[in-house]
């Protein structure tokens, strides 16, 4: 099946039309449900064009999609591979569930403008996502995180009678503006030197390849340039993704967003994890400038470094936690950990392909087991009217299906066999001691066990006795079947590991480092329209 290509720049532009349509169709109909419906269509258009578009990619090769006819470098244009195109398959799947869930959350609102309200928000962090996975332009990734990172800004002030509602957003706020920022300077210096907002364009410069393009040369010091820049880039991505130190806006963050937010949270670290992995493989490779003055290798030590303290410093704080959420939280923090010492390792090129593939598909398992732990929590908390686990002991004893859900996204994050948890943490085990770093392969068991104290409070949520005379969740199928799905994809992926996944996952991985086949479309893009 041929697919046309305005289907692969067709996702943002549509999202974010609606997102401004909402609030405009609030004035004219009065009904909740429509806005429920409307939105969980939406959603489900959007993750079906996303599985278009993945199929494609995986059957026909790497995409470029030029925004308005306009050619790259000169316009903006989608670059999509295996990479992006299953991380943002992922991402919509995830949004769409948590807007389907979002119906019962939302029930004790009166008002449909209430609704239309959220649905806006979330529609935007939803565009965002969407945006900053498939661009291939540095300064519009700049654009769609902006995008994404005011809409998470407005919905954890949702709550805003809430005074650490309030606290929390402009914490986050603030960091993230300042951060963004700098990524905009980075982009600038980027351009400064190399001439080109193209991700494909900079990945032939910074490999030395610069016939036949039409932007250019180098221009001044672009060594300085660049490894500046690259620097920025990182730091900021890694705040965005909440790596220790720049965690510290996660957990209040996480904690007073509205809970369906809190499950599409562990998206957007993961779209900025992907920024990274986009930068220091794709473009930045261990074939690019940067690594002949060994600065991407320090880049990646210090991730792993930081990524093995987060790992710790998470699972330390999880078992002093009694709000659910906030628990939740530090679990991101740990599980980011993990994904990043994953990432770090590949300092060493003869494992690289060991630890992107792990960091990949620990994502993935860390992206699906919090969002369904999170979306699980709706129902219970509800019941209580709070997120105190001692409250909520026991409930899901009333809920098989939400307790079925939570027992398998707790051992999935533990990384329990024959879950695909289990495969990612033992990936990253196994590439620590290919790469000679024992130490890094103990901290990772270390690390496993810390967080047991703080899953195990969850699973008192299951198995714990219930209160006499307490509140009972009721069922509610639009949270039950979206939890129950997640978990029946936790299980999936860990037995189908073993009859053929994980060569998907290597083909996603190679995409990741082997920039040859994201440069080669842009070039020949450029050689159809500029024919020497």
């Amino acid at each position: 099946m041929v697919v046309p290509d305005i289907v692969h720049g067709l996702v943002p532009p549509m999202l974010i039309s609606f997102s401004f349509i909402t609030p405009l169709l609030s004035l004219i109909i009065k009904s909740k449900r429509f806005f429920m419906v409307y939105a969980s269509l939406l959603g489900l258009l959007t993750s079906v064009l996303s599985l278009v578009i993945a199929i494609d990619v995986f059957r026909e090769g790497v995409v470029l999609y030029p925004f308005g006819g306009w050619p790259p470098p000169i316009g903006i244009a989608y670059i999509i591979d295996k990479l992006n195109a299953a991380i943002a398959l992922l991402a919509a799947f995830i949004f769409t569930l948590s807007i389907i869930s979002s119906s019962v959350y939302l029930r004790r609102y009166q008002k449909a403008s209430t609704l239309a309200y959220f649905y806006t928000i979330l529609l935007a962090i939803f565009t965002g996502a969407m945006g900053s996975l498939y661009t291939g332009d540095t300064f519009n990734l700049f654009v769609m995180m902006e995008v994404m990172c005011i809409g998470l800004y407005t919905a954890v002030a949702f709550h805003r009678s809430r005074a650490e509602a309030v606290e929390a957003a402009i914490k986050y706020s603030f960091v993230s503006i300042i951060a963004l920022v700098l990524y905009f300077f980075a982009a600038v210096l980027f351009y400064s030197g190399f001439q080109t907002l193209n991700m494909a364009d900079l990945a032939l410069k910074a490999r030395g390849n610069t016939s036949g393009l039409v932007s250019g040369g180098f221009f001044g010091n672009y060594i300085a340039d660049l490894v500046f820049a690259l620097a920025l880039t990182v730091w900021v991505f890694t705040l965005e993704s909440a790596l220790v130190p720049n965690h510290f806006w996660l957990p209040d963050a996480i904690s007073e967003a509205p809970t369906p937010v809190s499950a599409v949270f562990p998206v957007a670290e993961s779209v900025a994890v992907y920024v990274i992995i986009r930068y220091m493989f794709t473009v930045f490779g261990p074939d690019s400038v940067v690594a002949e003055g060994r600065a991407r290798d320090t880049i990646l030590v210090i991730l792993l470094v930081l990524g093995a303290i987060a790992s710790i410093v998470g699972g330390i704080m999880m078992a002093i936690q009694r709000d659910a959420k906030r628990l939740l939280g530090y679990s991101s923090i740990s599980h980011i950990g993990f994904i990043y010492m994953a990432i770090g390792l590949a300092f060493s090129n003869s494992v690289m392909h060991r630890a992107l593939t792990a960091s990949i598909l620990h994502m993935i398992n860390y992206t699906i087991s919090s969002s369904l732990l999170f979306i699980s929590l709706i129902s219970i908390e509800s019941a209580v009217g709070g997120r105190n686990i001692d409250d909520l002991t026991g409930l899901g004893r009333s809920l098989p299906l939400l307790g079925f859900s939570i027992t398998i996204g707790v051992l999935n994050l533990i990384g329990i066999p024959p879950l695909s948890g289990f495969y990612s943490k033992f990936l990253i085990y196994q590439a620590a001691l290919e790469a000679s770093q024992p130490i890094v392969a103990v901290i990772t068991i270390v690390a496993t066990a810390l967080t047991l104290m703080g899953y195990i409070k969850l699973l008192y949520i299951v198995f714990g006795k219930p209160s006499i005379g307490g509140e009972k969740p009721e069922k509610q199928l639009a949270v039950s079947i979206p939890a129950t799905v997640l978990a029946l994809l936790c299980i999936l992926l860990g037995l189908s590991i073993t009859i053929g996944f994980m060569n998907i996952l290597e083909e996603i991985a190679a995409s990741a480092y082997s920039h040859e086949q994201y440069t080669e479309v842009f070039y020949n893009y450029m050689e159809q329209l500029f024919p020497r």
